[in-house]
């Protein structure tokens, strides 16, 4: 009872802020952009209170204690709470800002996002890599700078879900947290870095008229030695480990590749990124024809 006790207390000082006087909220606001583009369906664009971020950092703190201090009440209620703040958030735009096209934007980018995660995770999940092939330090090395470009191609999520069943299947004798750790560094979050399609946060720019190759042209530089430099600790790590002593593997050190057709799947998904009333001319806007918080691109992935 004493953890639900200190969740409503949470609820109770959220919902008191939110609910504050709502000059209080707008004292934080901006006036309208002048920058921004004009179209018949804009607005006065508002920027939300500082207060309201508190709601996200209380979602960020329990995501990070929830596992660690109070995992069973996190396990069974973790919706609840995000939606809980989520709505406090919608409540604030509807409410206080009355600003609804904000929501309505931000829909259509959350829906694009889902959307593209939610097709590379399937499509990459469908292929299958056997590697019949014992690992060394080297090997690791190059199998996870392959990686950390593949991340850029078809996502982190498509790349982990491609790679990481051979890399643990190579390791099998020689397995350690650590190449787990760097796995998830290099080809889940780092190696994705230099496209949109590799980095969700990039792939929201992108939606919001940032051009395509914009970041890999102004920070390979700093990609590269990162990546360089985490390869040179793994290996590191890695030329220490030994390995257990088993039974001797004959390996054939052959490499099969199962699901291939899914490769087409994943052109197709690559492909429809870029089909955007935005980036192609004459591609119909289906916001503007049907309302619709969602486009082609879309519906194709």
């Amino acid at each position: 009872m004493l953890r639900y006790k200190y969740l409503l207390i949470s609820a109770v000082i959220l919902l008191s802020l939110f609910f504050v006087n709502s000059e209080i909220f707008a004292a934080g606001t901006l006036t309208p952009d002048t920058n921004a583009v004009q179209t018949e369906h804009s607005v006065q664009h508002i920027l939300p209170a500082t207060i309201m971020i508190l709601p996200f950092i209380v979602l960020l703190l329990m995501i990070a204690t929830g596992p660690l201090f109070y995992r069973h009440f996190w396990e069974k209620h973790y919706p609840k709470v995000a939606i809980i703040l989520g709505l406090i958030t919608v409540g604030y735009y509807l409410f206080v800002l009355h600003d609804t096209l904000t929501l309505v934007n931000t829909l259509a980018e959350y829906l694009s996002f889902i959307a593209l995660l939610s097709s590379l995770f399937v499509a990459s999940g469908g292929i299958l890599i056997k590697v019949d092939k014992k690992s060394s330090p080297m090997i690791n090395v190059i199998f996870l700078l392959i990686g950390a470009v593949i991340s850029n191609i078809i996502g982190t999520t498509g790349a982990s879900m491609l790679l990481i069943r051979p890399y643990i299947k190579m390791n099998q004798n020689r397995i350690k947290p650590y190449h787990i750790i760097f796995f998830i560094f290099i080809v889940s979050n780092i190696g994705g870095a230099l496209t949109p399609i590799g980095d969700p946060p990039l792939f929201l720019g992108f939606l919001r008229g940032v051009p395509f190759f914009w970041v890999i042209e102004n920070i390979w530089y700093i990609w590269l030695p990162t990546i360089a430099m985490l390869l040179a600790v793994f290996y590191l790590f890695d030329i220490r480990n030994p390995g257990k002593e088993t039974t001797q593997i004959n390996f054939s050190g052959k490499i099969e590749f199962k699901g291939l057709k899914n490769l087409g799947f994943l052109a197709i998904i690559i492909i429809a990124v870029f089909i955007d009333p935005a980036v192609i001319p004459g591609v119909p806007n289906l916001y503007e024809m049907f309302g619709l918080p969602f486009g082609i691109r879309e519906i194709i992935m």
